[in-house]
């Protein structure tokens, strides 16, 4: 599948965002260090009782990365 590459001001306009969508944000950051931050804000969100979308990639709050990453 070839999807267009999402930029950054797009992704930052999104309600949810994925480990994809931070690695295209901060490229320094590695997939899977991607994964481990989108597990931490998830569980944040737990913890805030804010609802987690289903499915296979995991999501966060957009405003929630923006706030830990300083975006």
């Amino acid at each position: 599948m070839n999807m267009k590459e999402k930029s950054k001001e797009e992704i930052l306009e999104q309600l949810y965002v994925t480990a994809q969508d931070l690695k295209i944000l901060i490229p320094k950051l590695g997939i899977n260090n991607c994964r481990k931050f989108i597990s931490e804000i998830q569980e944040e969100m737990m913890l805030k009782k804010y609802y987690i979308p289903d499915g296979k990639s995991k999501m966060a709050l957009t405003k929630l990365v923006k706030k830990k990453f300083g975006l």
